[in-house]
């Protein structure tokens, strides 16, 4: 059993929830960029495999065997067999079977699941691809046109089939909130008060390891360099340049430039459905109020996944009229 890449789309990766645990032996974390959807997309196709992270333009896809799939995060126009189909829907697929997800309208980034998983090798107790050092993931590298990826049989790969949520994955404001970094004492009273009032936009050269910022200057008060030190995800260096620079999944494990501040790990989920071009604001909040806003949002998380299999099967036929034609593709066969 397998899938064939008919097009990657523009980045697509296989990604789970990341490499933890394993930095101080110098692997970097890796892992979905929006751990909360890529949980979702889990909790949805009912197993805990791996996903096809994609950014910006999605991947088409030909199933080379019956299975099961879903998909969410960024919105997009995706297509079955040229029919339009609904994200954050458990579909069945039978053979040859063809899935477009398309251009990623909004949001950045989306998360394609499985009802027989991806069969791929687990490093470190992770199956997330890390480009830059070529591991793990398929073949260590972002996914190419004609790559055939082996599924694993799951017996269960269509318990979960109809199933969907109402999980919504954008937030529309920009703003992200963040607690003071490790050299906060290295910037100037005006270099902060740039840092706060001012908006900074996604540069082309963000990435998986980081998302650079371009705005008004904020360098420190002497030099940007320092000795290297373990850096944290959500990290935001200050290069000599004095544009910003937020780490993110793929970061070294080490950096050697100050810290103005660190992004919450709530927001960290916003980054990751900005484009390039996008623009943010900072704005501090207390370490306290971060964690009470964390916990709110993960019991609200974990109602919806707890909705996901107590609610009734979704029916495509009250959706669209091209859903008609697909409405048999989620009817159970037994």
């Amino acid at each position: 059993m397998s899938i064939k890449i008919l097009q990657p789309g523009l980045f697509s990766t296989i990604q789970d929830e990341g490499r933890i645990g394993y930095q101080d032996l110098g692997f970097s974390g890796a892992g979905a960029l929006d751990f909360y959807s890529f949980k979702m997309a889990q909790k949805l196709i009912g197993n805990d495999g791996p996903a096809i992270e994609y950014t910006v333009i999605g991947p088409k896809v030909q199933f080379l065997k019956e299975n099961t799939f879903a998909f969410i995060g960024g919105t997009s126009n995706a297509k079955l067999n040229g029919n339009s189909i609904d994200s954050q829907v458990v579909y069945k697929v039978q053979t040859n079977d063809v899935l477009e997800i398309g251009q990623v309208t909004e949001g950045a980034r989306g998360y394609l699941v499985f009802g027989h998983p991806l069969k791929i090798e687990r490093i470190a107790e992770s199956y997330s691809t890390h480009t830059r050092s070529g591991l793990g993931g398929f073949e260590g590298r972002a996914l190419k046109k004609h790559d055939i990826i082996p599924t694993q049989s799951n017996a269960s790969y269509n318990e979960n089939l109809g199933k969907a949520t109402d999980y919504k994955p954008l937030v529309e404001d920009n703003t992200i909130h963040v607690i003071k970094g490790p050299q906060f004492s290295s910037f100037s009273e005006e270099a902060v008060d740039t840092f706060i009032n001012s908006e900074f936009k996604v540069s082309d050269q963000s990435d998986r390891m980081g998302y650079r910022l371009v705005g008004p200057s904020v360098s420190p008060l002497k030099t940007a360099d320092i000795i290297s030190e373990p850096v944290a995800l959500g990290s935001i260096q200050v290069p000599n340049d004095g544009n910003p620079i937020i780490l993110l999944n793929d970061k070294q494990t080490v950096g050697g430039y100050t810290k103005i501040a660190t992004v919450t790990q709530l927001d960290l989920k916003k980054l990751a459905q900005l484009k390039p071009g996008e623009t943010i604001r900072f704005e501090w909040i207390s370490t306290e109020e971060a964690f009470k806003q964390l916990i709110e949002f993960e019991n609200d998380f974990d109602q919806k996944l707890k909705n996901v299999s107590e609610q009734p099967l979704f029916n495509l036929s009250n959706v669209r009229n091209t859903s008609k034609k697909l409405a048999s593709l989620i009817k159970e066969d037994k």
